[in-house]
C-alpha cells in the first residue's frame, strides 16, 4: 500500500495506492492536480483510478487544488472532515493567527519550499479558500459537491486500511491519517520536519490543543510519518524517538 510523495507546492501532497485505487491528500496548487493527473496517465491508469480526495485541514497550501483536481478527475470525490462543514456552510471561520505566529513560523515554511519558480504562478491559478488572513478566510472551494462526512468513528471512504485521527491544534479541523499495519501517519500541518528530525508544529491556533493531540498520537504504533512540510521520516520508534515536544 504505497504513498506517493508529490512536492508541488507549499505543502507536500501525497497519494496514497491501495486495492487498485487511489486516494489523493492535500492537493495543496493547480500544479499538484495536475501533477497527480500525468503520474497516473504516465502508468497508463484510467482517470477514474483516483476514487477520492481530502485534506488533513482546511488550508490553502492543503486544499487550494481541489478544485483543479475536480474537473481533471470528473468521478473523483472530495470528502472532509465533519468540522469542515461548518466553514462551507458559513456557520463558522477558519482560525487566525497572531502576526508574531505568521513572523516566526510562516516565513521560514515558505523558504525551505523547493521551487518557487513553479509555486508562485500555481498558487495564483489554485482557489484561495482557507486562506487563514481576515479578508478572505471566507472563501470557499469552486467545487460543486462536497461530503463532510469524515470523522474518527467512521470508517475512511475507499481507504479501508486508514484510519482519521482527530488532532487540533494548528487549526481546530486538523486531522491526521493513520495506517496501523503499515505504522504509517500522515500528519499534516500537526508534526512537520523542517528541522531534520520532526517536531510538532509551533504555529497554532491553540496550543493546548495540538499538545494533546501530541499525546493521543504518541499511543500509536508509527515507523513512518509523512509531514505536511518537509521530508518523510522512515525507521522510527514511535513518536518519543523521534520529535522535539513543543
Amino acid at each position: 500500500m504505497p504513498v506517493h510523495v508529490f512536492k508541488c507546492g507549499y505543502a507536500n501532497t501525497y497519494l496514497i495506492e491501495e486495492d487498485g485505487s487511489f486516494a489523493a491528500i492535500d492537493v495543496g496548487t493547480f500544479w499538484a492536480a495536475e501533477e497527480i493527473y500525468r503520474y497516473l496517465r504516465s502508468r497508463s491508469t484510467d482517470t477514474a483510478s483516483l476514487r477520492m480526495a481530502t485534506a488533513t485541514h482546511f488550508h490553502i497550501d492543503h486544499i487550494g487544488g481541489m478544485s483543479r483536481l475536480t474537473k481533471l478527475f470528473p468521478g473523483m470525490k472530495v470528502f472532509f472532515y465533519v468540522k469542515v462543514g461548518d466553514y462551507m456552510a458559513r456557520k463558522d471561520k477558519i482560525c487566525l493567527f497572531s502576526f508574531f505566529s505568521w513572523i516566526r513560523d510562516l516565513r521560514p515554511a515558505l523558504i525551505s519550499c523547493d521551487d518557487h519558480g513553479k509555486n508562485l504562478p500555481a498558487a495564483l491559478k489554485s482557489d484561495w479558500a482557507g486562506t487563514p488572513i481576515p479578508l478572505l478566510r471566507t472563501h470557499l472551494l469552486s467545487i460543486p459537491e462536497v461530503f463532510c462526512t469524515l470523522d474518527g468513528d467512521r470508517p475512511m471512504p475507499y481507504l479501508r486500511n486508514w484510519k482519521l485521527i482527530k488532532t487540533p491544534g494548528h487549526t481546530n479541523d486538523s486531522i491526521c491519517l493513520y495506517n496501523p499495519i503499515e505504522k504509517t501517519l500522515i500528519s499534516g500541518d500537526t508534526i512537520l520536519n523542517m528541522e531534520g528530525s520532526g517536531e510538532l508544529n509551533r504555529f497554532c491556533c491553540d496550543q493546548d490543543s495540538i499538545k494533546e493531540s501530541f499525546k493521543a498520537l504518541s499511543l500509536l504504533n508509527i515507523e513512518r510519518i509523512y509531514p505536511g512540510h518537509g521530508e518523510t521520516l522512515s525507521n522510527i520508534e514511535g513518536l518519543g524517538a523521534v520529535l522535539r515536544y513543543i
